[in-house]
Formats: structure tokens, C-alpha cells, sequence
């Protein structure tokens, strides 16, 4: 497996290329990407032929410890890969520590192991008994195992042992993976800690920038879930700016975490590759579809998003966005959805996953276009001008509505 990149600058959005997977030879794929996430390696709410039919392009699924760990027993009796096991042998996968859709608890790293929280609760791994695991399962690519454990909040002492941990542990895998005949071909990839500490990061990335690995993965930035959708580009952009400038060019970068897009686009603009879609994932969990590509007078999405719990869209005969070509656009209407999410049936939130997935793999098709042909500031501004508006509408209704309690 290999990266290939032009650029020659640390800091900016950037065309890459990854491609000479060993499994599967033939496919590659271009940066910046973003990897379909998954649950036990399946796309949530979709079989694998509606999946297709949402998109026939090869993709890249990033399949995550908590959601997998039950399943390694069943692989090593049966002595197949996990791509073969769950039955999705043409995509590329790549292994990740956490799973960035669901909160990880925090406080419960200890010595040389972490803490990884499965469906039958909290399992404690070690880097040996987690390259038993990658050698079951043979990725496509994977990340050492590390201590993610810090956020905005966290102290120095918690840092620096995040940063002690991740180091030991990638030593460790890092010994493992070079003496293994199985994982000659992966990829392993590096995680970055350090929090929001400039010093601890430099220290993180000092040790594993001379480290034979095809890419980091810039981790400690939050505890994954729903809320990294509320970070801001102010928390974030001087971190992560220092971290990746410390970095090799021509190494992959990766950020995973329910990422706003106007923070992806910040991140892309700072030179980060690969992302992954846990975000339209936990939109369709809230019965949200995704509107913050519409800039057609015609669709009369004004804002990133709507909420099929609002009473509004129960006689609104038009799909989610009329120009969209996914499946749910073309075939069903917001007062379809809304009757779905009101009578409790499942098809709501299939209707949703696949509409909020295409709209997302068109928007870093989008993104790579718009680096390619020079115009990604311009379209970052716009993508950003749709959350400013969302802004502005919340605000004037706060405003009338307190407006309304003043004259009570």
C-alpha cells in the first residue's frame, strides 16, 4: 500500500493518491477521502446491495475495535479475513481504535494497555493481545495502538502519560508488525497525542515522524461522539496547524471524529487526507438530512440541515433536496420521511443513511474538484455561509420568541 502526494508545502489542501493495496491491486483511491463508516464492518441501516446502489464506486470502510472485538474468536475458528468474514471482500478497510459515532469513557487507561468499550462492556488490551487481533482480522491498513484519552479539558500529567502510553505501545506493535509474515503488506499508521499541549505534541510527533509509517492519525483531540460536532475551528486550527507542520509532506495525515463540514474544510485546508462519515451517520440516527450542499433557489434549503421531527414536513411533498440523484431524493418526499419517523419504521432511517452518505461522498468529491481547479477558498466560503445562515435563522427565532415571553 502506498501514498502518493505532489504537494510540497506542510500546511494546505492537497491531491493525494493511495493506492497498491495488495488485496485488492486494481482499485485506488484519490485524496481528500472520506471513509464510510461502519458497525461490525456493515454500513448502518443499509444491506450491502443498497449500499451499491448508493454508490458503485470503490470506497474505503473504516471499521472500529468496540464494534469488532466479539467477532474475533468466530474469524480465527473459521481462519478467514475480516473482509471475507462480514462479506464485503471489495472494499478496502481500515482499522481504528475508537468508534468516533459513540462517546468513549474516559479515565480508564492504565500501565501498557487501554480500554476499549464493547456491546458486553469495557475490555482491556495490551499492544500484544491487539496485534493478535490485527493478524485475525488483516486490515488493509490500521493504527497502532494508542492512548487517545485527552480533550480540550485534559491536564499536562494526563497528556504526558497519554503521549508516555501511545509511545510504548506503538514500540510494541511496531515490533509485532515488522516480524510478521501477515502483515507484510499492511499499512500501520501512527497516532499523534498530545491534546491540545504544543509541547506534548512535538514530543509525540518528534518520535514517530522517523517511524517506518505510511501516515499518522492526529488523535487526543476530543472523546469522540456527538458533541465534536460542536468544535470550533478556533479550538482546533492552531493544534492541529503545529502538529501537521511538524509532520513529513509526503506521509498521510488523518483526522477521525463526528466533524462538522466546515471543520472538515479547515482541516483539508491544513493538509489533512482521509476523514470518516460518522457524521451523516449520526444525523440520520436524529432524523436529519443533509442540506448543506443545496445552493439551488429551488430546493428552499437556506440551512445545512432539517429535522423530519418538526411538524412542518408533514404535508411537504418535495424530496430533501430537489436536485440531489440519490435513491431517497428520487423516489420518496420530506412527508414520507416524516410519516416513517412518526410511525417508528425502520425505512426512516434507510431512507436518511442513504441519502446523507451520497450527499457526503459528493461533498469531498466536491472538495477534490475544487483544490484541483483552484477555487477551494471560494468554496469553503460558501459551505461556511450555509452554517452562518443556519446561525442567523436560530438566532432571529430566539430573538421573536423572547420578544413573544417580554409581551406575555
Amino acid at each position: 500500500m502506498k501514498f502518493r502526494t505532489n504537494s510540497i508545502k506542510s500546511c494546505a489542501a492537497r491531491i493525494g493518491t493511495l493506492s497498491e493495496f495488495e488485496r485488492i491491486p486494481e482499485v485506488n483511491f484519490e485524496t481528500p477521502l472520506v471513509l464510510v463508516y461502519t458497525k461490525a464492518g456493515c454500513v448502518p441501516h443499509l444491506t450491502k446491495d443498497v449500499f451499491k446502489m448508493v454508490t458503485s464506486a470503490p470506497q474505503l470502510l473504516s471499521i472500529s475495535l468496540p464494534s469488532t472485538f466479539s467477532m474475533v474468536q468466530a474469524m480465527k475458528d473459521v481462519n478467514i479475513n475480516f473482509a471475507n468474514f462480514v462479506g464485503m471482500k471489495e472494499y478496502i478497510n481500515f482499522l481504528t481504535i475508537s468508534d468516533p459515532a459513540y462517546p468513549t469513557p474516559s479515565g480508564f487507561q492504565e500501565l501498557d494497555t487501554i480500554s476499549t468499550w464493547t456491546r458486553n462492556g469495557r475490555r482491556i488490551v495490551s499492544a500484544n493481545k491487539y496485534m493478535d487481533i490485527v493478524e485475525t482480522f488483516k486490515p488493509d491498513f490500521y493504527v497502532a495502538l494508542c492512548d487517545g484519552d485527552t480533550n480540550i479539558n485534559s491536564s499536562k500529567k494526563r497528556i504526558s502519560k497519554a503521549v508516555s502510553r501511545s509511545n510504548t505501545l506503538f514500540e510494541q506493535c511496531l515490533t509485532r508488525h515488522s516480524a510478521s509474515e501477515t502483515l507484510k503488506s499492511t499499512g500501520i499508521l501512527g497516532a499523534i497525542e498530545g491534546g491540545y499541549n504544543t509541547e506534548a505534541r512535538t514530543t509525540s510527533a518528534n518520535f514517530l515522524k522517523g517511524q517506518p509509517v505510511m501516515g499518522y492519525v492526529i488523535d487526543g483531540l476530543h472523546n469522540n461522539g456527538p458533541d465534536v460536532r460542536n468544535i470550533s475551528a478556533v479550538q482546533i486550527k492552531e493544534i492541529v496547524e503545529h502538529t501537521i507542520s511538524l509532520l513529513p509532506t509526503e506521509k498521510l495525515k488523518v483526522s477521525l471524529g463526528c466533524w462538522n463540514p466546515v471543520i472538515v474544510l479547515e482541516l483539508v485546508e491544513l493538509g489533512v487526507d482521509v476523514f470518516d462519515t460518522s457524521y451523516p451517520y449520526l444525523a440520520a440516527e436524529n432524523s436529519e438530512g443533509l442540506t448543506f450542499l443545496c445552493d439551488h433557489d429551488a430546493c428552499k434549503n437556506v440551512i445545512h440541515i432539517i429535522s423530519f421531527t418538526e411538524k412542518r414536513y408533514a404535508d411537504d411533498f418535495s424530496p430533501i433536496c430537489s436536485h440531489c440523484q440519490c435513491l431517497t431524493c428520487r423516489n420518496h418526499t420530506r412527508a414520507y420521511i416524516h410519516h416513517l419517523k412518526n410511525t417508528k419504521e425502520m425505512l426512516h432511517a434507510v431512507l436518511l443513511m442513504i441519502h446523507n452518505v451520497h450527499q457526503y461522498l459528493e461533498f469531498f468529491k466536491a472538495i477534490r474538484e475544487s483544490i484541483k481547479d483552484g477555487t477551494f477558498d471560494q468554496y469553503k466560503q460558501k459551505i461556511s455561509l450555509k452554517f452562518t445562515k443556519d446561525n442567523s435563522i436560530c438566532t432571529d427565532t430566539l430573538t421573536s420568541v423572547e420578544g413573544v415571553k417580554s409581551n406575555i
